[in-house]
């Protein structure tokens, strides 16, 4: 999940839009809370799971999503102890 996160502090802090990277973000967040094979994830990830699935429930997940990478972060900061 790590290089996820990294990846998303780098979505986060640049200026391009990048929608459908935060999608498969979204996508494979899901499938590590779940418990999930995030390489079987990874694997099987295709666009097409967002289909039919409201913007509404998007943005939401996708807000959720930034609460949930701002914990992970810091659980991996206090973990590697990495001053503040």
């Amino acid at each position: 999940m790590t290089e996820y996160l990294v990846k998303y502090g780098v979505i986060k802090a640049g200026e391009r839009n990048r929608p459908t990277e935060l999608l498969e973000m979204l996508y494979i967040t899901d499938r590590y809370r779940d418990g999930g094979d995030l390489k079987k994830a990874r694997a099987g990830y295709d666009i097409s799971v967002w289909s039919g699935v409201e913007a509404e429930d998007i943005e939401q997940r996708l807000t959720a999503l930034d609460d949930f990478m701002t914990t992970l972060a810091r659980d991996r900061t206090t973990m590697w102890a990495v001053p503040n």
